[in-house]
């Protein structure tokens, strides 16, 4: 039996009011912890971006746009930054004739990532000591599921 499982709920109480609550929460936790806590010489969307590159270094710079929710044009100047600080390298090349940008992170690039991702570690750590690594990977998987269904139910725009 198919029911509307959002009937007389209230806006404030549904999954992507709770959501979108929990994400905003998260990010000023984030940045709060980031500014007082991480010594770090990357600002927190240059961290995140290099987390991205280093997960997948052919990511374009709309790619990562999409997934860092900033303008292309943002990325673009964030990407410069970090190249004159020494902490990634762009290599040109060419593929099937197209040419395509890649970025890897230079030895300096790995050795501040590092760093900040250990400082993140360790809060990520204290937030969720009261979750099981069950419920941990249960909730990664529902959010991805949940994630999935709105981009395809959904026309997103960048």
């Amino acid at each position: 039996m198919n029911t509307d499982r959002t009937k007389n709920v209230p806006f404030i109480e549904g999954i992507p009011y709770k959501l979108a609550e929990t994400a905003r929460i998260s990010e000023l936790m984030a940045r709060n912890y980031y500014k007082n806590y991480v010594k770090s010489i990357l600002e927190l969307d240059e961290f995140r971006i290099l987390s991205h590159i280093l997960s997948n270094p052919d990511l374009s710079q709309s790619d990562l746009s999409k997934l860092v929710y900033k303008g292309k044009a943002h990325i673009g100047k964030i990407l410069s930054e970090l190249e004159k600080k020494g902490f990634i390298t762009r290599i040109i090349s060419t593929h099937n004739n197209m040419m395509v940008k890649r970025t890897a992170l230079t030895d300096k690039g790995m050795a501040v990532y590092n760093e900040t991702n250990e400082a993140f570690r360790q809060l990520g750590s204290k937030v969720l000591a009261d979750f099981s690594d069950d419920e941990i990977e249960t909730f990664l998987r529902l959010l991805n599921k949940l994630k999935n269904k709105i981009l395809e139910n959904s026309e997103i725009i960048f």
